[in-house]
């Protein structure tokens, strides 16, 4: 019997360099509040927040060549391969009490939009893990050189006052693509 596909069988935290060490000492006085001590780090309440995220797509338009009696024959590109992938990557986050997580992400987009100097890129992390119905990791994604792009809105309003589970999104980009293969 074969086993359907499940959205939920990956695997993908930001590295534990991600928040800077600016960011991380402004929050930590509020999970230091926190009860039961669950959260030692700011990046490890960032990462139990992903909730999903969208992998890129490939495509690219065929060129086409008009023959000498009418009609049109098409071609591959000369493009390559990993310039056909779109280099966007989209992390939805669910938002946490006060939405901590959401002035976190706007903080950090901060950091890293200011950055200037000789790191342009967010630190590498492990990559983007697909998982089999055991665990076992059959493909490892990585997305190099990236940037970070953008923070969706924050929709807030009175007529809602119960909890419900809500997210946000953060756009990132990417300069290449890397896919690992391991079916072993």
């Amino acid at each position: 019997m074969l086993l359907s596909a499940r959205s939920n069988q990956f695997r993908f935290s930001f590295p534990r360099s991600f928040i800077p060490p600016e960011v991380a000492d402004k929050y930590r006085p509020y999970f230091n509040r926190m009860p039961g001590g669950l959260i030692k780090e700011p990046i490890d309440y960032w990462n139990y927040g992903i909730q999903s995220i969208n992998l890129p797509g490939v495509s690219y338009s065929p060129v086409e060549q008009e023959e000498f009696r009418g009609g049109t024959k098409t071609f591959r590109g000369s493009v390559p391969i990993e310039k056909l992938f779109q280099n966007e990557l989209t992390v939805t986050m669910q938002g946490f009490d006060g939405w901590i997580n959401y002035w976190m992400a706007i903080d950090t987009f901060n950091y890293y939009y200011n950055l200037t100097g000789k790191f342009p890129h967010l630190p590498e992390g492990n990559g983007i893990q697909i998982l089999d119905g055991e665990g076992t990791a059959l493909v490892t994604v990585r997305l190099k050189e990236m940037i970070w792009s953008s923070v969706s809105s924050l929709d807030l309003n009175f007529s809602s006052n119960t909890i419900e589970f809500q997210t946000f999104d953060l756009g990132f980009n990417y300069n290449s693509i890397d896919f690992k293969i391991d079916l072993v």
